[in-house]
């Protein structure tokens, strides 16, 4: 069964669809009721816009919920050092969109627990940022609507917005390739469209460098950082992403590509095949379905099956993590939102926690919901985060 506080979020749910029946709008009333600030919370989620689809994305049938508890808990280690935490869908989702009172209110505690205040901080909610480095060495700043129209003066074969910038096929005679590089700085990502019609996103912190136009027998491009590629197929002209830690080798397939860590590759395939390469070592082929990570030193790569969606979330919009070590989280967390993150112990960063978040909420909310449920307690300042025991 579901517990108390995914029931009443998924009553919440049903009842903004128009789907509740009777006895769970009676349910649903005097949850509203039985205790002070409920029916105000309640009213705030209702007139929030945002609120149904943000929810909707969590959503699963009762039966799916809790056979996905099941297998969280079957995986569960006797060592108490370490605390798995179940993230809750529908809660989650709700009390991303509310003040740090109002998620206590949710929860249904009586008294509201000593908590870190809302605190001006200078960490911002990211967005889509990106620059443009020429062969000349010139770098233009995508952010800025000027220099995008003054890029779009000068070159008719590319179409620049806010958030994307794509490369058309124009027929012109074969030359020398010309190479362009798209940096993502900390706290932003972008979408880029080769003339190929390939299709990339590019995380923060990322640089991608790629022929305005690919000449040859193989389509090259090289990659530092995270990328999920859309490939274009095209049999005669194999696509190649070269990394510090080895190749990629396709036709026509996606897959996600990470080397954040010079000494460590992981690629995760979402449909199509793709073939690893290193060396002179014979390739390696990977299936739909499957992550191959190669580090530095090692003998052969390591092939497993995987939740793909783990991987790839992030350019959805949403981050996915399951039982993953709280410094790998808060990695991530750094390289979207840009901060520096400071653990009081190392034990703290072995803490594994799993769950969905939206990419785009504010932080302070999200590390409240960190809170809940453990005994951690984060405090910002300016734009180092402190990771400390929270000592009641």
């Amino acid at each position: 069964m579901l517990n108390r506080e995914e029931h009443i979020a998924r009553l919440i749910f049903l009842h903004m669809q128009g789907l509740a029946d009777e006895m769970q709008e009676r349910e649903l009333h005097e949850w509203r009721t039985a205790a002070p600030g409920r029916e105000e919370l309640f009213q705030r989620m209702m007139s929030r816009e945002y609120m149904e689809k943000r929810i909707s994305r969590f959503v699963k049938t009762e039966e799916e919920e809790e056979k996905r508890w099941q297998e969280l808990r079957s995986k569960r280690s006797s060592d108490h050092s370490v605390r798995r935490i179940k993230w809750l869908s529908y809660a989650a989702a709700i009390a991303l969109c509310l003040s740090v009172g109002s998620i206590f209110y949710f929860f249904g505690q009586e008294k509201q627990p000593e908590v870190l205040s809302m605190v001006e901080h200078d960490i911002q909610v990211p967005g889509y940022r990106a620059v443009l480095v020429l062969p000349d060495g010139r770098k233009v700043d995508l952010d800025d609507e000027t220099s995008r129209s003054h890029l779009l003066g000068k070159d008719s074969s590319l179409l620049v917005k806010a958030n994307s910038l794509e490369y058309r096929d124009i027929n012109t005679p074969d030359t020398a390739e010309v190479f362009h590089a798209l940096e993502i700085p900390r706290g932003g990502e972008y979408l880029l469209v080769l003339s190929d019609s390939t299709v990339i996103y590019l995380n923060s912190e990322s640089t991608l460098s790629f022929p305005v136009k690919f000449q040859g027998g193989e389509r090259k491009v090289y990659l530092t950082g995270e990328a999920y590629f859309d490939v274009a197929k095209d049999s005669a002209h194999p696509f190649v992403v070269k990394t510090s830690m080895g190749d990629i080798k396709v036709l026509g397939t996606a897959f996600n590509v990470s080397v954040y860590d010079e000494r460590m590759i992981a690629a995760t395939l979402e449909k199509g095949s793709i073939c690893y390469l290193k060396d002179t070592r014979k390739g390696v082929l990977i299936k739909p379905g499957e992550q191959l990570i190669s580090t530095e030193g090692s003998d052969l790569p390591v092939v497993r099956k995987v939740n793909t969606r783990l991987y790839t979330a992030w350019k959805d919009n949403l981050f996915c993590f399951e039982e993953q070590h709280l410094d790998q989280i808060m990695s991530t967390l750094a390289r979207w939102y840009d901060f520096q993150v400071k653990f009081e112990s190392e034990e703290l960063k072995k803490l594994e926690l799993s769950g969905t978040l939206d990419k785009y909420s504010d932080i302070q909310p999200l590390l409240r919901l960190f809170e809940l449920g453990t005994d951690v307690k984060f405090e910002i300042q300016n734009k180092v985060i402190y990771v400390r025991r929270n000592v009641k």
